[in-house]
């Protein structure tokens, strides 16, 4: 059975609390802090910037998503759980969350998603969603793309 989860606004009240989650220490590389993502996020107008919440409300991960400002597709720009949280259905259900939340929007059959070739869970994850590996960059990054059935 799945986890239930929230994506829930970053807030004043909640940011702090965000920028504290960690990563698992050899993951180390694979994103930005989350204090870098949300800020990253008050540049980008389309940027939609969320905590990921459990069922018994406790923040678990981050998750940034928005428009590519290169191909005008959709991008999940960050997604991470948190060291205590990983391993238990959280990065998947979120995803989950998230490509339904961008199956509604304009353009929203096509979605990227960037990864660390050295990333092995994150590929997991992603390729069991149906991304698809398009390119591999001089700096070990993937770029994925999903192409979702909005009908």
């Amino acid at each position: 059975m799945q986890p239930k989860i929230q994506l829930k606004p970053i807030t004043v009240d909640n940011w702090k609390s965000c920028a504290a989650l960690r990563i698992a220490p050899d993951q180390a590389g694979f994103v930005p802090s989350n204090l870098y993502s949300i800020a990253e996020s008050q540049f980008y107008p389309d940027a939609i910037s969320r905590g990921i919440y459990n069922e018994k409300d406790q923040l678990v991960g981050y998750a940034l998503w928005g428009r590519d400002v290169f191909t005008d597709k959709w991008k999940i720009f960050r997604i991470m759980i948190d060291q205590a949280y990983q391993h238990q259905g959280y990065g998947k259900r979120a995803m989950q969350a998230i490509l339904k939340q961008i199956s509604k929007e304009s353009n929203g059959n096509e979605v990227l998603i960037c990864y660390q070739s050295t990333n092995q869970v994150a590929r997991s994850i992603y390729t069991g969603l149906g991304f698809v590996e398009q390119e591999t960059d001089a700096d070990g990054k993937v770029i994925a793309l999903l192409k979702q059935d909005i009908s």
